[in-house]
């Protein structure tokens, strides 16, 4: 907007004095209030709603960010998972104390996925960091929760958090797991899947199952 010409402003100021106009009684209107505070509100709004956000750094060059939304995709999932216990690490011991019941702290994991192809068992571990031991009508049964990590050939991983129920008696684990992220192309991740056939071996502890459920993906451009 041009700034006015001073000279030309005190010569309508004294136009008006001549014509009987006193500034001391110039009065705001209070509508003019209501219009600021309209138009600092749509200047907010129209910022808010663009399509791409603009943000100045310290080096005065300027930045762009998309305000895109991500696309995702959600596939079935399923596959077979060994959780392979290591001896020779601590061991989780279980509430209640008294019981006297402790699990492998942790150990590998091998199998495959379809969505995620197959695990690389000495870069796929487990580590469980707590369990429960309940007598229950069906028989003595162990609750544990376990972070578990999955990576495949590429490098590319599935970050897990499993919850497991093994009946002490029959060596059926039941349970379920969910995806919390991941990395390369998993990167994002979220799903669930349930344990399915899930059994124990009594001789060397490993535990093998079934998944089967859902994996959202965030779609890469």
């Amino acid at each position: 907007m041009p700034i006015p010409n001073l000279l030309h402003c005190q010569s309508i100021l004294s136009s008006l004095i001549e014509s009987g106009f006193k500034p001391g009684k110039i009065r705001k209107p209070k509508a003019m209030k209501r219009i600021v505070f309209l138009l600092i509100g749509f200047l907010m709004l129209s910022v808010a709603c663009q399509d791409e956000f603009v943000e100045t750094g310290n080096d005065a060059t300027t930045l762009t960010k998309s305000a895109k939304y991500e696309k995702v995709k959600t596939f079935h999932v399923k596959g077979h998972v060994d959780a392979i216990p290591n001896i020779n690490l601590p061991f989780t011991c279980c509430t209640p104390v008294d019981a006297e019941i402790a699990l492998p702290g942790s150990g590998w994991v091998s199998g495959h996925k379809n969505i995620f192809g197959e695990f690389v068992q000495e870069e796929s571990f487990f580590n469980r960091d707590f369990c429960e031991f309940n007598l229950t009508p069906e028989g003595p049964v162990i609750y544990s929760h376990a972070n578990v990590e999955l990576t495949k050939s590429n490098g590319d991983k599935l970050f897990v958090d499993s919850h497991s129920w093994v009946n002490a008696a029959t060596g059926v684990i039941t349970g379920y797991n969910e995806i919390k992220d991941g990395t390369g192309r998993f990167e994002g991740a979220f799903g669930l899947s349930d344990i399915v056939n899930g059994t124990v071996d009594p001789d060397t502890g490993i535990a093998s199952r079934e998944e089967d459920g859902y994996i959202t993906l965030v779609l890469k451009e």
